[in-house]
């Protein structure tokens, strides 16, 4: 119901604005500027104005409201009204506003509205109705004297008298509509974002400058299609096409004592049952499997706050058996200190994974039992030891946008190297389990946000992409150039040797 209500304050208020711009083109035509003995007026600024202003349908409807009222007897044409003016010659310049309105308006609402690109919308403006005039002209010289008008005498007024002051117009109607523009579209931020922040942020990334929190925020209204394709461009400026493809393997199951509530091997929600350490052969054939494939790196992942000092013992006696293995060994072991950090990197650790999971604002909602402060101080540490430090989020808990660009800013302070975006499975037993899942076009809008804060680092789809279409294609287009392949810790993942022809076909190349 809301929703519907703003429809209609919006559509009057856009009608409103059409009523207001008829009236100013009906008074244009009657303010008269004397230039050598030919009446100039200020129709073509208002009719150029109500295009680039109101966009195609509202603005067009602006000057066939003016025609049909006209046409209808009402007296806003320069020489009264009524049907029999469609054989005054001025008619056809009447004609040329109305499809030059609609095209200059086309025009804009292809991109930003810079100063050129309102200037060139004015020109082709003005060029649509002299060119309609000229022909309306010369078929209405036709009818009534049988011949034309000569085409050299129209040239010569045209280009003498009418072409200089009209240029005018057009610099005149782009630094009103740039002053306007703001204004007017205040709470339209969809609008606004066509006038350039699209654009004008990919180039400040391109340039090498950060956005704002401010900046990202507003890139929830932009097109998506352009937004997209600029995440993909600046993906490429900052990265090239390098892949960055790993796995995972389940180190530990179940029985975790935290309350996350997205979370499937909570002992508090009676999800998994506790499980043991992975064994050195097991963990083996894991890391065998991710070597052959050619994968950039293994993640082995925990349950639990944290391992003890013996497990972390354990798993870096596990990690030490592969020191020399060409695919990175990752660990994801919760809240560890420094000293166990050590230990993992002496055994040949290169990575550490601690999603932070939500910004701080936002993590409370999630979990009560540790904090948000821990993951960092976990983070800081593994990365004073010189590791790859792999953290992101999960989305589609509730949070929103603007969480998750918190998330994207607080990840970007930290330096990390890698950003898994996780989107909720909704696990059966949890708090989670009955959440609203998000579409497809609001991951792809998130991940090329991500793409805008995080302009050199791998953004890697996670859970939950197996359940896409086409396994995330579209996010890799979109900004995304990582992925974690295989299974996952409760859920089913995309096949390895699916995900290795899939990245190769977009022309994507793994392990640069």
């Amino acid at each position: 119901m809301k929703n519907l209500r703003l429809k209609s304050r919006e559509r009057i208020k856009k009608l409103t604005l059409t009523a207001m711009f008829t009236a100013l083109i009906t008074v244009g035509a009657f303010i008269q500027i004397p230039i050598m003995t030919v009446p100039f007026t200020m129709q073509f600024l208002f009719t150029n104005l109500a295009g680039i202003l109101l966009g195609v349908k509202y603005g067009t409807l602006s000057l066939l409201l003016y025609l049909v009222l006209g046409l209808a007897g009402v007296p806003l044409f320069t020489k009264g009204g009524g049907i029999g003016y469609v054989l005054q010659p001025t008619f056809g310049y009447l004609i040329g506003f109305t499809i030059g309105a609609f095209v200059a308006a086309l025009i804009c609402s292809k991109g930003r509205y810079s100063y050129p690109r309102l200037i060139v919308a004015g020109i082709v403006n003005l060029f649509i109705v002299y060119a309609m005039g000229m022909i309306y002209f010369s078929l209405l010289m036709k009818f009534y004297f049988g011949k034309p008008q000569d085409a050299a005498y129209v040239l010569v007024n045209l280009c003498l008298i009418f072409l200089p002051m009209d240029f005018i117009w057009c610099v005149v109607a782009a630094v009103v509509a740039k002053r306007i523009l703001p204004v007017l579209y205040k709470n339209d931020p969809a609008k606004m974002l066509r006038i350039s922040d699209v654009y004008g942020l990919k180039c400040k990334v391109l340039g090498g400058g950060e956005i704002s929190e401010k900046e990202a925020r507003r890139l929830r209204f932009a097109p998506l299609g352009a937004l997209c394709s600029a995440a993909d461009e600046i993906r490429k400026r900052y990265m090239g096409d390098s892949f960055d493809l790993c796995s995972i393997v389940n180190a530990k199951s179940g029985g975790c004592g935290e309350d996350c509530k997205f979370c499937g091997q909570s002992a508090r929600y009676g999800c998994t049952e506790k499980g043991e350490l992975i064994s050195a052969e097991d963990y083996g054939k894991a890391y065998a499997h991710a070597h052959e494939n050619g994968l950039a790196a293994i993640s082995a992942v925990t349950a639990g706050k944290a391992l003890s000092d013996k497990e972390t013992e354990k798993m870096a006696d596990t990690y030490a058996m592969h020191k020399d293995g060409k695919t990175e060994r990752c660990a994801s072991h919760g809240l560890l200190t420094k000293e166990q950090l050590q230990k993992l990197k002496d055994s040949g650790v290169t990575r550490i994974h601690n999603n932070l999971e939500a910004c701080k604002e936002y993590f409370p909602k999630l979990c009560t039992t540790h904090t948000h402060a821990q993951k960092l101080e976990t983070i800081r540490a593994a990365k004073e030891l010189g590791f790859k430090v792999c953290s992101g989020g999960i989305i589609g808990t509730g949070e929103s946008m603007n969480d998750r660009i918190r998330l994207a800013l607080e990840l970007r302070r930290e330096g990390v190297f890698s950003v898994p975006v996780n989107v909720l499975m909704p696990k059966a037993g949890t708090p989670l389990s009955k959440a609203k899942p998000l579409s497809y076009d609001d991951i792809r809008r998130t991940v090329a946000i991500f793409r805008f804060i995080l302009p050199d680092v791998y953004i890697r789809p996670a859970a939950g992409r197996r359940k896409l279409p086409d396994n995330g294609e579209k996010l890799f287009k979109g900004g995304a150039n990582a992925a974690i392949t295989g299974d996952y810790l409760t859920t089913k993942g995309v096949d390895t040797d699916e995900d290795i022809k899939a990245v190769s076909a977009l022309g994507f190349r793994r392990g640069e």
